[in-house]
């Protein structure tokens, strides 16, 4: 036991001495079956979405890719499609024991030790109504974190429509660790890890925007070393 506290004590130090951008990149750094993998699950996703196929393949390939980037360096554990005694959840999902070491040494925002996965695969963007229904589910849950998987995104933009609803959501709460964070995931960000970019860090920069009140692309940037996931 002494052992696995320093070799985690190691990890921790090495964490932080490269910095949290760097490490998150090396947490869900794809193996090259890993890249290959997504890459078919992306294309599946896609290939849905522009054809004919029912609403239920289209929410199965969503929810494939989707569990798929949750699971990557095994910081969560997904539990899919699970009942309670008011609603049924997409996705529950949890830290394993390493995403929980990370979130109490503060590597990781606390509030992702326990949070849903939506998967909503409509062929419009995700209305103001829906999103009204997963502010409901945060508040009776006592959970603070939904990721909101879609193709298209939620409605509006700014302080309208579905992403007005998100903003004013979490501004209802006064104390940081208190605030609901609604996450919008959708076909751009699934693209933005083919191209490189890492789900933690993409998740970390959505909810900072939130809080700073800007668009989260403004976080991103590329370098020299970033390639293509092929």
């Amino acid at each position: 036991m002494q052992e696995y506290k320093e070799s985690i004590d190691n990890v921790i130090t090495a964490f932080r001495s490269f910095g949290t951008e760097l490490s998150f990149e090396k947490i869900c750094e794809y193996s090259d079956s890993e890249k290959q993998e997504y890459n078919r699950l992306l294309d599946d996703f896609k290939k849905k979405n522009s054809s004919k196929c029912s609403t239920k393949e289209k929410g199965d390939s969503l929810e494939n890719i989707a569990s798929f980037v949750l699971k990557s360096g095994n910081i969560f554990e997904v539990y899919k499609n699970i009942r309670t005694s008011t609603n049924e959840l997409d996705q529950l999902v949890k830290t394993t024991v390493n995403g929980s070491i990370l979130c109490s040494n503060g590597i990781l925002d606390s509030r992702l030790s326990n949070f849903i996965g939506e998967c909503k695969n409509y062929s419009k963007c995700v209305s103001v109504t829906y999103v009204g229904k997963v502010c409901s589910l945060l508040q009776t849950m006592n959970i603070k974190i939904c990721i909101l998987f879609s193709y298209k995104g939620i409605t509006g933009s700014g302080w309208k429509d579905a992403s007005g609803l998100v903003k004013k959501f979490y501004m209802s709460k006064e104390n940081q660790n208190e605030k609901y964070c609604i996450i919008d995931f959708n076909i751009s960000d699934f693209e933005s890890i083919k191209s490189g970019n890492n789900f933690l860090k993409i998740i970390e920069d959505k909810i900072m925007a939130l809080k700073i009140d800007t668009d989260y692309t403004t976080f991103l940037s590329s370098h020299e070393a970033e390639k293509l996931l092929v």
